[in-house]
């Protein structure tokens, strides 16, 4: 399977944020990561940083409850 884009949150002018699907030893992983404008040769190029993480989607289950309690937070 190859990775899919699901969205993109643009961070400022040169990084943006990537949420994509794809998999790992035929397993589903979501990967959400910063991606930086490259300049290369005659047209500008997004790529990957080391930043960001890779989960897996029992991890993702958790991560959405934690969304839910920082949501909570910011209500209170």
């Amino acid at each position: 399977m190859e990775d899919r884009i699901i969205g993109e949150i643009k961070k400022n002018r040169g990084e943006k944020i990537v949420f994509s699907l794809g998999e790992f030893k035929g397993k589903k992983r979501i990967d959400i990561r910063t991606y930086f404008l490259g300049e290369e040769e005659e047209s500008e190029t997004w790529k990957p940083t080391k930043k960001g993480i890779n989960i897996s989607l029992d991890q993702w289950q958790e991560f959405k409850e934690l969304l839910k309690e920082v949501d909570n937070a910011l209500e209170s």
